[in-house]
């Protein structure tokens, strides 16, 4: 379960990290990685892995140093894996399952046209 999460939270502020943190949107993500930048303060080796991960997030050795960071981090300091996790719990939010015969749409990221829906009879034309 930690290194999923380790790797999940990587992955998410390395992705999304940029868009959170420059634009200001997403705020859960935003709180995720102001927390972790707080966590490996300001010109640490870890805080330029970070930087690296956000800025670079097509390259996925980034996302691997980052998780490793991260990982060290949370070996070391019990109560911001802790917080870390809450916050992560927060962001994630429950998970929602769908009975039989309902539907249950998801969309995250950016798109010029989606198309959410359970039965489609014939084409969809845009």
């Amino acid at each position: 379960m930690e290194d999923q999460l380790v790797l999940a939270v990587a992955t998410t502020l390395a992705t999304k990290g940029a868009e959170a943190f420059g634009a200001g949107a997403r705020e859960a993500i935003g709180s995720l990685f102001r927390m972790v930048r707080d966590r490996f303060g300001v010109g640490t080796p870890e805080s330029a892995v970070l930087d690296g991960a956000v800025e670079h997030p097509e390259e996925q050795w980034r996302q691997t140093a980052l998780a490793s960071a991260l990982a060290e981090v949370m070996a070391q300091d019990p109560q911001f894996t802790r917080r870390l996790k809450d916050e992560w719990h927060r962001l994630a939010g429950p998970s929602v399952v769908a009975a039989q015969g309902q539907v249950d749409n998801h969309f995250s990221g950016t798109a010029e046209k989606v198309v959410q829906a359970r039965d489609i009879r014939g084409d969809i034309v845009f």
